[in-house]
């Protein structure tokens, strides 16, 4: 019995099932960013690996559904609007503001020690940097503008939601040049143990963007434009 509708939005995909956002992520299929494509067309643009993708979707899935028999599903597409931007705040937002100047001094600090053997440090440095100051300002465009709008249901805002989803595009691509550069975050054989801290919170960083725009942009976002 197949589970997985590739003719569904791939965004919609894990509005209903929150546990294929882990398959997803393990292949690099975009669902956030591109959460208006379908399951099929992300899988085919995105990874050489579909098959094995459908099939471990397959069994997320039904095991998620065989655990469920008799009980409400919960998923973040649930909640209330005013409810879901407190998530939004309290899981990424936090997280992004405690771990962006973090990441940042552990770049500076193995540029310094590894650039010189590792020449990539240098781009993936700079590229971080650009990606941290855009989403500082961009987290701010969201809680000082965006945010009060909605909780006060004012419909009239969609030239800033297009304007937040376009700088959301910007993050993804910074967030896939930034996987491309460290090669899937897979570390060189003279890392030391901040080398494997900044590559372990690097990956972290594009997870966890890749659930924080898709909340955003799939279901948040969609309830008013």
């Amino acid at each position: 019995m197949k589970y997985l509708d590739l003719n569904q939005t791939i965004g919609d995909s894990v509005a209903r099932y929150p546990e294929l956002a882990r398959v997803y992520m393990k292949y690099g299929v975009d669902f956030c960013c591109g959460g208006d494509r379908s399951v099929g067309q992300a899988i085919n643009n995105d990874t050489d690996e579909g098959i094995s993708l459908i099939d471990e979707a397959e069994k997320a899935i039904e095991f998620s559904d065989s655990h469920l028999i008799g009980e409400t599903r919960s998923k973040i597409s649930d909640l209330s609007s005013a409810l879901l931007i407190e998530h939004i705040k309290r899981v990424h937002h936090a997280y992004l503001k405690e771990e962006l100047p973090l990441l940042s001094s552990l770049l500076f600090k193995i540029l310094n020690v590894h650039g010189i053997n590792h020449p990539e440090l240098f781009d993936i440095h700079r590229l971080f940097s650009r990606l941290k100051a855009d989403l500082e300002s961009h987290l701010v465009k969201e809680e000082v503008l965006l945010f009060p709008a909605l909780i006060e249901d004012n419909h009239d805002i969609c030239h800033l939601i297009d304007e937040l989803e376009k700088e959301h595009d910007a993050a993804g691509e910074a967030l896939h040049q930034l996987t491309a550069l460290t090669d899937h975050f897979r570390l060189p054989a003279d890392a030391c143990k901040t080398y494997q801290l900044t590559y372990d919170k690097l990956e972290l960083l594009v997870s966890d963007m890749y659930l924080h725009v898709h909340a955003e942009n799939s279901i948040l976002f969609k309830r008013f434009c």
